[in-house]
């Protein structure tokens, strides 16, 4: 079963964040990505009730390609849109124009409001089992 939580526990996030990105997590708080208990993916976010920032968002390599970051980055978001006015990522990337999130110089943004979700996930287009 796909899970995901916040976690102040250092070694995990340091932990997960080598086996997916090749560097140790950057902060004390972060989300984890569980498959079946086993944790497979982290995310930084940097949260206040104006604007939340997505800063990165990573599956262990051996797991991409599966949907399981789009799982990962709608649940997030899905969080996000109840607690601040506006998201904003810290990167470009195209990924998140079918959300509504329009380019800026430091990344995309979008009112929490505006905020939509097309489609199914990836991961249950692909038989994924949640």
């Amino acid at each position: 079963m796909l899970k995901f939580a916040a976690t102040n526990d250092k070694a995990l996030l340091d932990k997960l964040s080598l086996a997916a990105t090749g560097v140790p997590f950057d902060g004390t708080v972060g989300y984890v990505l569980t498959l079946n208990d086993v944790g497979i993916g982290v995310a930084k976010l940097q949260v206040s009730p104006e604007v939340s920032t997505i800063v990165s968002v990573a599956v262990v390599p051996e797991l991409r390609g599966r949907g399981l970051g789009d799982f990962f980055t709608r649940s997030l978001m899905n969080v996000l849109i109840d607690v601040t006015e506006r998201i904003e990522t810290a990167y470009q990337s195209e990924y998140y124009v079918q959300f509504g999130f329009r380019a800026t110089e430091r990344g995309m943004t979008i009112e929490s409001k505006d905020l939509t979700f097309p489609h199914a996930c990836q991961c249950h287009a692909k038989g994924e089992k949640q």
